[in-house]
């Protein structure tokens, strides 16, 4: 089985970046989170659906 591909985080801003760099940064991070989330919920839900159909 192929391992799990996850999205990566963006670089992180400079110290010096400006208040909407960071906040877009935070952003981006949170949509990331959900889709890695999202992802790992299909894995484990397509691996129990396999246990069950190997169980038939």
């Amino acid at each position: 089985m192929a391992a799990l591909k996850l999205k990566k985080y963006p670089k992180k801003p400079k110290a010096s970046a400006s208040v909407e760099t960071m906040q877009n940064y935070l952003k981006k991070r949170s949509e990331i989170d959900k889709e890695n989330k999202k992802r790992k919920a299909e894995t484990a839900k397509k691996a129990t659906l396999r246990k069950k159909i190997q169980g038939l």
